[in-house]
């Protein structure tokens, strides 16, 4: 038998796929910006998803690409520019929308801003490969410690969720910050293999929507594992609806104020009360019981073409 075929009786939904501004709202504004974050935050956002990076002088900052020649003014590496030098960068001009200055934010300055908003949730995507390595996981660690989030007193607590495409990325994070919900985030081609994520700590799985429009009956499988699951990148009315049905916890996606709008639709009230906790959205387990706690990251914003997953052309030290 194979394993979408094993009877596993639709796990009951009690409420629809939180809302998770991947990059921040960033089909109108640029991508990992102070401005995307605020405006997805006034657009009603429930969780924001980010990508970190080191810089040369190991300070933590919110770039999705290992160079900055999509988004920026100048093309330079990340990892070997100080953050002196990448705060001379412009990341907004590019956008088609935007088209106004704005700096590289740091990790830092995101939770600053993240502290206002004490019910909206964290997902913090640590990319990899990169020359620095495990240093990344690390540093989120210590940014998480310094404002008091790296140790909550269980999963369904915290705030924070740090994910990755590198299962020993996660397997590090976990080592470092036991409490804190770990997701594997997963590319089309190791999408069913849920091991090693299980045995590694991660508490929920990270498909791409083009996955489950070929596999919807990931999400009930994952569910009966004890995962919940988060989806990348949902923009299109139909794909949203599609994970609300299938019972996804959280959908990352570049327009949050669409995607609340379309989630919320007629004979719909949405979720009304409480915190945004990891897989069920009230802070309670998702449904199965997985503890499931995602962000995503992965397809392209309004103008940008920021590809997912291991890059290539990019010194190994995972």
């Amino acid at each position: 038998m194979t394993v979408h075929e094993a009877a596993h009786p639709p796990s009951p939904v009690p409420t629809r796929s939180g809302v998770v501004a991947h990059r921040g709202a960033s089909a109108e504004f640029p991508e990992l910006t102070l401005v995307a974050y605020q405006q997805a935050l006034e657009q009603g956002a429930e969780a924001l998803e980010v990508d970190v990076r080191l810089t040369a002088d190991g300070v933590p900052v919110l770039l999705h690409d290992p160079r900055t020649s999509r988004v920026g003014d100048r093309d330079v590496w990340v990892h070997s520019s100080t953050l002196r030098q990448l705060s001379d960068l412009d990341v907004g001009s590019w956008h088609p929308v935007h088209r106004t200055p704005e700096p590289v934010l740091t990790l830092r300055s995101f939770l600053v801003m993240a502290e206002a908003y004490p019910h909206v949730k964290l997902f913090l995507e640590t990319k990899h490969p990169v020359p620095t390595g495990g240093r990344v996981e690390v540093a989120l660690r210590d940014e998480l410690a310094y404002f008091g989030m790296d140790k909550p007193r269980d999963p369904a607590s915290s705030r924070a969720v740090m994910m990755s495409f590198s299962v020993m990325a996660v397997r590090r994070f976990g080592q470092l910050a036991p409490t804190v919900p770990k997701l594997q985030l997963r590319e089309r081609r190791n999408v069913l293999k849920s091991w090693p994520a299980e045995g590694f700590g991660a508490q929920m799985m990270g498909p791409c929507i083009s996955t489950l429009r070929a596999r919807p009956w990931l999400v009930e499988y994952w569910r009966s594992r004890g995962l919940g699951t988060y989806c990348w990148t949902v923009d299109d009315p139909a794909d949203l609806l599609l994970c609300r049905d299938l019972g996804v916890d959280w959908v990352g996606t570049n327009t949050p104020a669409r995607a609340l709008d379309v989630l919320d639709g007629p004979g719909r009230s949405g979720d009304t009360g409480g915190t945004v906790g990891p897989g069920g959205r009230d802070g309670s387990a998702g449904a199965g019981g997985a503890t499931g706690a995602g962000g995503a990251v992965g397809a392209q914003s309004a103008a940008g073409a920021g590809i997912d997953g291991p890059e290539a052309g990019v010194p190994v030290v995972n």
